[in-house]
């Protein structure tokens, strides 16, 4: 199952969900940075090697096989199956851009859950397309005025160009709830992640533990991902 990530604008909580996702989703999920503005995750973390998704976009220019994949995973944070993007944003577009749309051919032979971490999305973007093939498209906003408006601005022009399910989801519990997001959009949500500092930081430092297993974001992410893919399954939005 192919799932992405992406926000209208700003610095929505992308990568954190997409982090959360991955990590309670263990040996059975895969994250990969597909930003082209540049990865974060390779710089809170302190990773040195070259970025993975480099390594991923010169194999599957190769061969087009799941096997690609490997050469570009690691474990960033601990615990968390990751490929992850230069920071540099020239550097990351043009792995993105090399990739295309190989990606989602090789998923499909993947027997994990891969989580695309595909930051701003805008169909004006010469990546545009890198979203193509996923299962569900998640919108991720802040739940306020601002937020949920420029989220829902790209809704209509997103499903177009992905073809699949697309909806919200919230970080950060106010100062509007799931309920009135929906009713005031007509949009369905996937589900809402707390805004906790705390546990983003320990999963960065220490990776998916135990204990941060039983925090509340990880309990949240738990069950909007379980959200996500049953709908997926019965073919509806969410």
């Amino acid at each position: 199952m192919l799932i992405g990530l992406v926000s209208a604008k700003g610095s929505s909580g992308v990568t954190t969900a997409a982090l959360a996702f991955a990590a309670v989703l263990g040996i059975e999920g895969l994250l990969i940075e597909l930003d082209p503005s540049g990865g974060s995750i390779e710089c809170w973390t302190g990773t040195t090697d070259e970025p993975g998704l480099v390594r991923t976009a010169s194999a599957l220019r190769r061969s087009i096989s799941a096997e690609s994949l490997t050469y570009g995973t690691g474990l960033a944070p601990e615990g968390v199956s990751s490929i992850l993007a230069p920071t540099s944003g020239q550097l990351a577009e043009s792995a993105v851009a090399a990739i295309g749309e190989r990606l989602s051919i090789v998923v499909g032979d993947v027997e994990r859950t891969v989580i695309l971490d595909a930051g701003r999305w805008s169909r004006t973007q010469t990546t545009s397309r890198r979203l193509s093939g996923c299962n569900a498209v998640i919108v991720v906003c802040h739940p306020t005025i601002a937020g949920i408006e420029s989220a829902r601005s790209i809704v209509d022009p997103l499903t177009a160009a992905v073809g699949c399910p697309v909806s919200l989801l919230l970080n950060g519990e106010r100062p509007y709830k799931e309920r009135e997001v929906g009713e005031a959009t007509g949009l369905p949500i996937a589900g809402t992640l707390p805004w906790d500092s705390r546990a983003v930081n320990d999963l960065i430092v220490d990776g998916a533990s135990r204990g941060w297993l039983r925090t509340g974001l990880a309990r949240s992410a738990r069950s909007a991902l379980a959200s996500i893919t049953a709908n997926v399954r019965e073919g509806t939005a969410a």
